[in-house]
């Protein structure tokens, strides 16, 4: 014990007692003040997940703040609608998923008109994979051939459905999560799949590493197609250790609503646009590095962005798109 004299009143206390109190009062303001946010992931499999969980620690070591939980729900699809029934506050985002929403297509009954984008960081190819034993040579070879078209629920899946019923074609769909996907792809018990991401992907390669695989490109027709169709969709031509195709493409990032605060969405992009932010997410998603979050985010964002977020933009001299500034701004 250490005793010290108050005031000359000849009073002991305890010093080592009163700083042990104020760390906890402390402790417990930092906890208060701290605002907790969930979320919403794509499947654990993924690369994405793995971007997902690095930059939710790097913003929580960066943002007193904030308290990011990351919560693995299975796709882009499926956390969007969980986002706009406020069951997560941030959400793992797809252009074309964002485009339904706004739409109020199927899986969302009405225009979702409070979704906000954070920010978006990479374009994601989808890439078709198939055994190299196989004998399919083209998209057309897929017809009845076993094929998953992406983890069940996740935008992927939801994106190549549409790609296969606007170019006619019809395999033998089958549809599961991510990992067991993987898992039959290894064992022989379907013939491909697809996968959105970057090559080279770690989903892929270990598909690779139980068996040679080939993708599949589209034609110039299919691509004219597909582009016209759907507005989401780019043309993409890729060239990555051997593999050589073109196919489409649309962009990953992270969408929040409107209900989001001002100032927490402002802090959020300072902390990923900043060049600790671009490091943190490299260390986690090496393909980031190839790309620019800002210019990503204004070129490819469907939805309007978080007030925050423009204004964040904004502070920093970007010009931003008409139809990316938010209601609240107009």
């Amino acid at each position: 014990m250490n005793n010290v004299f108050d005031g000359g009143k000849m009073r002991l206390i305890n010093t080592s007692a009163m700083v042990f109190a104020f760390s906890t009062v402390a402790a417990l303001a930092t906890s208060v003040a701290a605002q907790r946010l969930t979320m919403g992931a794509t499947y654990s499999s993924s690369s994405l997940y793995t971007y997902q969980v690095g930059v939710a620690t790097y913003l929580n070591e960066t943002i007193d703040e904030v308290n990011i939980n990351v919560r693995e729900l299975g796709g882009a699809e499926v956390s969007t609608e969980a986002l706009l029934r406020g069951e997560v506050d941030m959400s793992i985002a797809v252009t074309s998923t964002d485009d339904k929403a706004l739409q109020g297509e199927a899986p969302f009954s009405e225009p979702q008109e409070q979704l906000r984008s954070l920010y978006f960081f990479a374009p994601i190819p989808l890439n078709f994979v198939v055994a190299a034993d196989s004998g399919i040579m083209s998209l057309t070879d897929l017809d009845g051939e076993s094929f998953n078209p992406g983890g069940r629920g996740s935008s992927t899946e939801v994106q190549v459905d549409a790609i296969l019923e606007t170019l006619g074609i019809a395999p033998d769909l089958v549809r599961t999560d991510g990992g067991d996907a993987l898992e039959a792809f290894q064992n022989r018990r379907i013939a491909g799949f697809v996968k959105a991401g970057i090559l080279p992907d770690g989903y892929i390669q270990q598909a690779i590493a139980a068996r040679d695989v080939k993708f599949l490109g589209m034609t110039d027709e299919q691509l004219t197609q597909l582009t016209s169709t759907y507005s989401y969709f780019s043309r993409v031509d890729v060239a990555s250790e051997g593999a050589d195709f073109s196919t489409v493409q649309t962009a990953v990032g992270v969408t929040v609503t409107s209900d989001l605060s001002q100032e927490m969405a402002y802090k959020l992009a300072a902390a990923v646009f900043s060049d600790e932010g671009r490091a943190a997410a490299a260390e986690v998603y090496p393909a980031s590095t190839k790309f620019d979050p800002v210019k990503v985010t204004l070129d490819a964002s469907v939805a309007p962005l978080h007030i925050g977020v423009y204004q964040y933009l904004l502070d920093h001299d970007y010009t931003i798109p008409d139809r990316l500034v938010p209601p609240e701004a107009k």
